[in-house]
């Protein structure tokens, strides 16, 4: 098996939930605040079309700011389709602390705040 199969395992784990006892996440945050896995999200984009980006606006390569990320989970864009199985939202600079206290959270993170509560975290450390 190589590396990228067993990543790529990992993260579709993270979307895995029992519907007896659970509802379906609304999405699965994957925050990486010292941005260590940036450098794959490209290639993980190809094999993974539910993985989108926090960060600039550029819907073909389904990146963008927070609001623009809560409409694609709404979805509510015309220029992007959300797959079947539960979104994966890579926050790169964002750490899981920087979502908790929402009434401190930075302006451009609070869209994305509730999500902590409908959705499920991805711990890359515990690969």
């Amino acid at each position: 098996m190589k590396v990228i199969d067993h990543l790529l395992g990992a993260i579709r784990k993270a979307a895995l939930y029992n519907p007896e006892i659970h509802v379906k996440p609304a999405c699965i945050l994957w925050p990486d605040r010292d941005r260590q896995w940036q450098a794959v999200i490209p290639r993980l984009q190809i094999e993974l079309p539910e993985l989108f980006v926090l960060g600039e606006y550029v819907p073909d390569e389904r990146t963008g700011p927070a609001i623009w990320l809560r409409c694609v989970l709404a979805g509510s864009t015309e220029d992007v389709t959300v797959p079947e199985q539960p979104p994966i939202l890579y926050l790169p600079g964002v750490s899981r602390q920087d979502l908790r206290a929402v009434e401190s959270c930075a302006d451009n993170l609070k869209p994305l705040a509730e999500l902590q509560y409908q959705g499920s975290y991805m711990v890359a450390t515990e690969w």
